[in-house]
Formats: C-alpha cells, sequence, structure tokens
C-alpha cells in the first residue's frame, strides 16, 4: 500500500450499530453517531409509506466534499455529504427518505430475483413511486407546489419518447429535469385514479419476481401500458388547458 493511500485510509473510521455500519472521515465521529439517529428516526415513514419493512443491514459512507448524495440500493448502501448531515432539515430527512426508499424498494420487491430483461422496472415508474418521499417531512403545500411545477413543465413541453423515459442515466441535465417532470406527470395520473398504487405495486412486484414493471402495474390497476399511455395524455392535455394558479389534488 502506498503512502498516500495510506494516509487516507488511516482519516477514515467505521462505527458498527449493528442495523447500519457507518464509514466517516475520523474527525466526524459525532456526525456518524447523528446520522444513525437519522435514519433510525426516518426508516418507519419510508416503511410505512412502500408499506414493507426492511430486513437488512445498511451502510452509510459520509463524505467530506460536498459531492452528490447518492444510493446503491443492491449493496443497500447510502452516500451523503457531511454537511447536509450535520443541517438536520426536512430537505436532508427528505433525501435520506428517498434513497430509503431506492434500497427498501430493491430490497422489498425481490429485484434481485429477477430473471427478465433488465431493468425490471422504467426509471420513470420508480421516480414516480418514490420522489414524494423526498417532502415527507415537508409540509403538505411544499409537497403540492412541488408536483404542481412539475405537472406545468409536464404540460407545457413535447413528451420525450418512450426510450428517454424508460432510461434517465446519460440524458442530459435539461432532457433528464423534462424526463422527472413527466414522470411526476405520470405518477400522479396513476394517483388520481388509484390512490394505492405505489403500495400495490411494490407488492405485486415482490408476489411475482417474474413480472416487470408494467405487468404489475398492469395487473393492480386492471389497465395495459397502452392505455395508461392513452390517460397519461389526455391528463397533459387536461393540465395544458389549465389556469397557472391551479393545483394538484389528491397529492400523496
Amino acid at each position: 500500500m502506498s503512502r498516500q493511500a495510506s494516509l487516507k485510509h488511516d482519516q477514515v473510521a467505521d462505527h458498527d450499530a449493528g442495523d447500519v455500519l457507518v464509514r466517516y472521515p475520523r474527525s466526524e465521529r459525532r456526525a456518524a453517531l447523528a446520522a444513525v439517529e437519522l435514519v433510525r428516526a426516518v426508516w418507519p415513514v419510508v416503511e410505512a409509506y412502500l408499506g414493507a419493512s426492511w430486513q437488512g443491514r445498511l451502510r452509510i459512507e459520509l463524505l467530506a466534499e460536498a459531492r452528490a448524495s447518492g444510493a446503491n440500493p443492491a449493496a443497500a448502501t447510502l452516500r451523503h455529504a457531511l454537511r447536509g448531515m450535520a443541517q438536520r432539515s426536512p430537505v436532508t430527512a427528505g433525501v435520506l427518505s428517498y434513497q430509503l426508499g431506492q434500497v427498501l424498494w430493491y430490497a422489498a420487491s425481490g429485484e434481485a430475483h429477477y430473471r427478465g430483461a433488465a431493468p425490471r422496472c422504467p426509471d420513470w415508474l420508480v421516480v414516480a413511486a418514490l420522489t414524494p418521499l423526498t417532502h415527507a417531512w415537508s409540509d403538505r403545500d411544499a409537497w403540492s407546489d412541488h408536483l404542481a411545477q412539475h405537472l406545468r413543465r409536464a404540460a407545457r413541453r413535447r413528451p420525450l419518447s418512450e426510450a428517454a423515459l424508460e432510461h434517465h442515466a446519460g440524458l442530459a441535465p435539461v432532457v433528464l429535469a423534462q424526463a422527472v417532470s413527466q414522470s411526476l406527470a405520470r405518477g400522479h395520473s396513476l394517483l388520481r385514479r388509484h390512490p394505492d398504487w405505489v403500495r400495490a405495486l411494490l407488492a405485486e412486484l415482490a408476489a411475482d419476481t417474474r413480472a416487470d414493471g408494467l405487468r404489475a402495474l398492469a395487473n393492480v390497476t386492471g389497465a395495459e401500458a397502452d392505455t395508461w399511455r392513452a390517460r397519461f395524455a389526455a391528463d397533459l392535455a387536461e393540465w395544458r388547458g389549465e389556469d397557472d394558479e391551479w393545483r394538484p389534488t389528491g397529492v400523496a
């Protein structure tokens, strides 16, 4: 091991809390303890939202640099900047809720046992299902306002191709923003007709690990993908004709 690598390793420590393992800069032990406390507070909210329980062990990597947070659901690993963790704000809790949602979605759906074409669910479907968690710790109006902004953007701009909505990786930032808006618009269309669609979809995926996301969605809603695409388009046309001051109803 090189001297530089050794020094880097010496500056990192692990805190093992049983169900949570935190890797952190050695001088930030207080932040590591706070991370465990925060994750344990957030977990029940995520479990209640998805209607599933977490049975595994979570790994958290606290980053000294202000890099973007992220999650590796298959490895049950979260990455989060130290500064954000210390703030303990609704925004931080929302980011962690979304990340934990990704981990729990992967585990509870039996994703590891799926043998069909990857990915199992198109990106738009997962984004639509989990994004409300980002506002789980804010007041209801904050999520309603956030969703309304996305619905307006989705309604005013030309719909993206199914390929762009299915695979968000590699999209240019402007296109990605539009993909997220259209994903949330689709989620709201589903919510209008099936208020419990997120839990029902996750349960269906768990019950049949051979089914892909669109087949599972058809099973729980009684409508095939082509029918939903037509409904999404009709809803976009409806929202396009609405006044700017409207707010969506029936938000999650």
